[in-house]
């Protein structure tokens, strides 16, 4: 029988693997953009809040406000973000994908869609129940450790599905690039 230690460990390298071959899938509608890695970063940053000021996407980020005035400012002149004042105070900046924006968003959660709806299609039904009920699990897990730890900076309860899913965990794993 194997060790649940042993089990964490195999899943993590899956997870790794799985991990690479995505980002290797959706690198094809990257290439075809005119954005860097920083700039990636804060769109899907924007597009997930909805709407972020400029300190908060600084944070995000783990750099400073100046750092994210150049990069807004270049994702503002290809049209993909605008800039807006808050509501509440005026003197607040907020940041909102434009429609190109979304459509930037949609295309590589698209070309990733597609590309896992084809892997899945491969797969018998019992895999793919068994890999829905792992992964449902899986997100459960996280779910609590974001609530114990205070750190539920995002809702996951919404990804009930496996294109969903596959966007949030595929969002993780590109805030951890650099």
């Amino acid at each position: 029988m194997t060790s649940k230690e042993e089990l964490i460990s195999q899943l993590t390298g899956l997870f790794k693997t799985l991990g690479q071959n995505v980002m290797h899938y959706q690198q094809e509608p990257w290439r075809k953009l005119d954005v860097p890695l920083a700039q990636l970063k804060s769109l899907m940053i924007i597009h997930i809040k909805g709407s972020i000021n400029v300190r908060d996407l600084a944070l995000e980020l783990g750099v400073t406000p100046g750092n994210v005035t150049s990069i807004v400012d270049r994702l503002v002149g290809q049209g993909l973000v605008k800039r807006s004042e808050g509501q509440e105070d005026r003197r607040i900046v907020l940041l909102q994908l434009t429609d190109k924006g979304r459509e930037t968003i949609n295309k590589i959660h698209e070309t990733g869609d597609n590309h896992m709806k084809r892997f899945l299609e491969k797969m018998d039904t019992e895999d793919l129940i068994a890999l829905l009920r792992g992964m449902s699990a899986f997100l459960a897990a996280m779910k609590q450790d974001w609530e114990e730890s205070g750190k539920n900076k995002c809702d996951i309860t919404g990804h009930a599905d496996i294109s969903s899913l596959k966007a949030h965990i595929h969002h993780h794993h590109l805030m951890n690039l650099s």
